[in-house]
């Protein structure tokens, strides 16, 4: 009986062959996706496939990209081999340990990568940050992808053994090496042809038609490479988008026509072939106030920032007891905004965004610790992350700090499992210890500017050092999935209440040194974390309440304050009433609601946003650029039912607002270049 690969007797060798390369790689790819995204399980900041039919689909489409992969190597290496002076049983045994290796070495490298960047980050951002700069790029990827080299040393005694091996069997066991012999050319090159035509279509449909299926796909290297290649080869105009592209290419022949293009206002073209041409004289709602240091006085001001921190946890109870009790007590005592939100869900630029007090932060920007230092006072900078991730520190000012600290000082006490940039904490405990060192040590007369990251109620929302405050048993890492909310959310909870604690020490003991009266206290997050709430575990992928909302406490604080109310404001109304109420007893800010303000969002990057919405006291309107879909909701979140032509206005308000913004942010640029 003659086989596909043309052998006689029993299964084809390399027919085997082929089944044990797509099984391995299968094994790989399911390994890499769940370690570094819970593909499977919780999908923490992804998404994950919930049913046995979708991972069933995702193995099955998996395996054709990866069949058209294999035989894509195939069809160029055994016929190499085979003018070569090798046997039957070297040419097979190469040509598998290539075909193992090939993907093996891609996801090597993509796995150092993202242990020195973290998934959000990604190498495309390292590469705007580091100014289009391989040799920067170089420097900062050196130390850690130098395993390479030791893989590259290992894989090439690998190849000696097996030519030298095989050869062996070859000549001296008892075998027919012509069971061995590579298949003809023409079916390589039909199996790839089928292969590939398959595996373009199943991409086809999973770009635009199964979103979760897709995720997966396209982190595998058979599917990065086929991605690729596709997008080259239908970029017929070269404007950077192809047959794959999300969101589609509006006029794929026409390259001044393109997603994410940079509008000119008011010239008749619609440059990104969404929502009409911007017009000259739009005005985007909401703008955010001038970052104006006006204030004449020198209270201490003390600003806690808090990680993946709900604005609901305040009102939280557990088993009849407050969760957050002092914070509870900050908010009454001061004032208490719930309508305050970021702008984009994401530590890095919420971060840069509060302290910047802009929309789109750049390096080198003013922040809050330059106003303080340039008003006398001492800034000091505490932070239980690593706050060089992202390129953070230039975004940020810190430089400019009298004292600074991050969990990179602490190696040996982190709570978390690795020392890569994007996972690195250290517990409240080790962080307070740090800050009380400091605050202890400054002289009450020098005005004080103090920053304290708190970061435990990060994801997986439990660690050693956390006290068990409320009496629950903290859900495992392992276990964290879908079935599992009401544990995990229990332990977030006593997490909170962790940091609940955490805050109080340091309140008191700032009241302690400092004391009430010449203080001012800003308790806020640098995004919420959706529980499952809509089949999501994390932060970064929705612009719903649940990730954008974040507690605003004020206390010391005066003055009328505007909602709703982005982070991006902070920096400027923080200036603009730090003097409002004082001589006359502790001032209360008073939060104003105002419909006719709206807080621009997105996600993930202003630049190439899947997400851009527009919320209001009465609604949110979000767009996805991927999908084209226009999604409006109510304070509540439920879906609006509009006129078509409100639905159209919507629509080209908030493209129009995002469109507005980008403009703007390129004139600054180019007028701070002509400088």
């Amino acid at each position: 009986m003659r086989h596909r690969f043309g052998t006689r007797d029993g299964a084809s060798p390399w027919s085997v062959l082929l089944l044990v390369c797509l099984a391995a790689a299968a094994l790989t790819e399911a390994t890499l996706l769940e370690l570094t995204t819970s593909y499977f399980t919780s999908g923490y900041n992804a998404v994950s496939l919930d049913s046995p039919a979708v991972i069933g689909g995702f193995f099955v489409t998996g395996a054709i990209l990866d069949a058209a992969l294999a035989l894509a190597i195939w069809s160029v290496l055994v016929p190499t081999l085979r003018v070569l002076p090798l046997g039957h049983l070297q040419v097979f045994c190469l040509t598998g340990l290539v075909t193992l290796a090939v993907p093996f070495l891609f996801d090597l490298v993509r796995y150092q990568i993202l242990s020195i960047l973290g998934r959000m980050v990604g190498a495309s951002l390292l590469w705007e940050v580091s100014g289009r700069s391989s040799a920067e790029v170089a420097s900062h990827a050196a130390g850690y992808l130098s395993p390479l080299a030791v893989v590259a040393g290992i894989g090439a005694i690998g190849v000696l053994g097996v030519w030298a091996g095989a050869g062996w069997l070859e000549r001296h066991v008892a075998t027919d090496p012509r069971r061995f012999a590579p298949p003809p050319a023409r079916r390589i090159w039909a199996g790839f042809a089928v292969t590939t035509l398959a595996a373009i279509g199943i991409l086809l449909v999973a770009t635009f038609r199964l979103d979760r299926i897709r995720y997966g796909l396209v982190n595998r290297p058979s599917g990065v490479l086929l991605t690729e290649v596709v997008q080259r080869l239908s970029d017929v105009d070269r404007d950077g988008y192809g047959l794959l592209s999300r969101p589609r290419d509006p006029a794929p022949f026409d390259a001044g026509i393109a997603p994410f293009a940079l509008e000119r206002p008011g010239n008749g073209i619609d440059e990104d072939g969404i929502g009409g041409d911007l017009p000259a004289d739009f005005a985007p709602p909401g703008t955010i106030p001038p970052a104006v240091a006006s204030a004449t006085g020198s209270p201490h001001v003390l600003l806690i920032f808090l990680e993946s921190f709900r604005t609901d946890l305040l009102d939280a109870r557990f088993r009849g007891r407050e969760v957050t009790p002092f914070l509870n007590r900050l908010a009454r005592e001061g004032s208490l905004s719930r309508r305050a939100y970021v702008h984009s869900p994401f530590t890095v630029p919420s971060r840069a965004q509060l302290l910047g007090g802009t929309l789109v932060p750049h390096p080198g920007q003013r922040t809050l610790v330059h106003d303080f230092k340039g008003r006398g006072y001492r800034v000091g900078w505490f932070s239980g992350q690593d706050d060089s991730f992202g390129q953070s520190e230039p975004l940020l000012g810190t430089a400019e700090a009298d004292v600074f600290y991050d969990a990179r000082q602490d190696l040996a006490r982190r709570t978390s499992r690795s020392t890569s940039p994007g996972s690195l904490q250290v517990s409240w405990k080790q962080l307070n210890e740090r800050a009380l060192a400091f605050l202890h040590g400054h002289d009450p007369e020098v005005p004080l500017f103090l920053y304290v990251n708190v970061v435990d109620t990060h994801f997986p929302y439990h660690h050693r050092e956390i006290d068990d405050l409320l009496g629950v048993d903290p859900i495992p890492r392992s276990r964290i999935r879908a079935g599992q909310t009401g544990r995990l959310w229990e332990t977030y909870l006593n997490t909170a209440a962790n940091v609940d604690h955490a805050v109080e020490a340091l309140v008191e003991a700032w009241w302690a040194h400092l004391g009430s009266r010449r203080s001012v206290i800003l308790v806020t997050a640098d995004h919420g974390q959706s529980f499952y709430e809509t089949g999501f575990l994390g932060h970064g992928q929705a612009l719903d309440e649940h990730q954008t909302a974040v507690p605003l406490i004020l206390w010391g604080l005066g003055g009328e304050w505007p909602e709703p109310l982005g982070l991006g404001e902070l920096r400027g109304l923080l200036w603009r009433h730090l003097d409002v109420g004082a001589g006359a007893g502790r001032p209360r800010a008073r939060f104003v609601p105002d419909p006719s303000r709206a807080i621009f969002q997105y996600v993930p990057r202003m630049e190439q946003p899947q997400l851009v919405g527009l919320r209001r006291l009465d609604r949110s309107v979000v767009y996805d650029l991927h999908s084209g879909g226009l999604q409006i909701t109510g304070p509540d979140g439920e879906r609006l039912r509009i006129p078509r032509e409100e639905k159209q206005a919507a629509l080209q308000e908030v493209v129009w607002t995002w469109e507005a913004l980008r403009v703007a942010d390129a004139e600054r640029v180019q007028a701070l270049a002509v400088q």
